[in-house]
């Protein structure tokens, strides 16, 4: 794959709202499907989708703790990125 594919992958992963929303808000701290979806005002089916193209994408990463599952960024994985993109704007 290209450098130029990864970086359109990358937009098209933050292409739609609710997937900016959450990692908006995973960045201030971890959180479970439940709080996601109250905080973004969508279906719980919505946001576990959304969750499920993030953890794919290696963005997010879950924990089981009884009976809820938490959500947190992958900051490494996060800087990778953000390296990626500030590369790409560099003029």
């Amino acid at each position: 794959m290209t450098e130029a594919e990864k970086l359109a992958g990358m937009f098209k992963l933050f292409s739609a709202e609710a997937r900016v929303r959450i990692v908006q808000a995973l960045k201030r701290r971890e959180m479970c499907v439940i709080e996601i979806t109250r905080h973004l005002g969508i279906t719980q089916e919505a946001t576990s989708q959304h969750l499920r193209i993030l953890r794919d994408a290696g963005i997010v990463r879950c924990i089981k703790r009884s009976l809820h599952v938490y959500y947190s960024l992958d900051e490494q994985k996060m800087a990778l990125m953000h390296n990626a993109v500030s590369a790409l704007c560099e003029l």
